[in-house]
């Protein structure tokens, strides 16, 4: 019960801070402000619902996007994947309704494999703890493959590279419930596979990440 009319309590004073803030139509405006209350409201609604620090971070996530919107959330996402995977081979990319990381299939795993490269383990645990800093969002992991050999066979190695990216995730504290896989073979080029370089680029995982709602 105690519980419950504290929660009450955070919900009203974010609904009045709301209301303060559209009240004045020409304030300046105050995106930094907004990020930081929505962040405050939500570690604090974090450990009324968890009681934990873990519970806190969480909160503070829910509350940043609350406070912020998909748009600048996707952004500071954006600016932190770059930052922590600038010296490696993973293509980050702004897409609009969500962030794509593109994994080259070469660096990742052997040929003809889909167990991860020991060389890479240190860009996906990058992606892997800005994944849990932000975790307002679900993720999509993607395989892909050139057209050499058979589509069957193709298929079934791009879906296993999918699924080892997102085991790896997993293992490093990125909740299952928020991933999902897909292999789609040849059938989603980025290149032409007629050249040994358009092969390399089409030989990929993705992983793309989009808003939870």
């Amino acid at each position: 019960m105690k519980n419950k009319k504290v929660l009450c309590t955070i919900l009203l004073s974010g609904t009045l801070f709301g209301a303060c803030t559209a009240a004045d139509p020409y304030a300046p405006s105050r995106t930094g402000t907004g990020t930081a209350g929505g962040a405050a409201l939500g570690a604090l609604l974090g450990q009324v619902i968890g009681q934990d620090t873990k519970g806190t971070l969480i909160g503070a996530g829910v509350g940043a996007l609350a406070g912020l919107g998909w748009g600048a959330y996707k952004d500071h996402q954006t600016q932190e994947l770059r930052n922590r995977l600038k010296n490696t081979d993973v293509t980050v990319s702004d897409e609009g309704n969500y962030i794509n990381l593109n994994l080259p299939g070469g660096v990742t795993f052997p040929t003809n494999g889909y167990i991860i490269g020991r060389s890479f383990y240190g860009p996906l645990s990058d992606i892997a703890s800005v994944l849990k800093q932000y975790p307002e969002t679900r993720i999509q992991i993607s395989g892909h493959t050139d057209n050499t050999g058979t589509y069957n066979y193709n298929m079934d190695l791009s879906f296993k590279r999918a699924e080892s990216v997102a085991n790896f995730l997993v293992r490093q504290g990125v909740p299952m419930s928020r991933i999902s896989t897909m292999g789609y073979g040849p059938d989603r080029p980025i290149a032409s596979n007629s050249t040994v370089s358009g092969r390399s680029r089409n030989r990929r995982v993705e992983v793309q990440i989009f808003p939870a709602y």
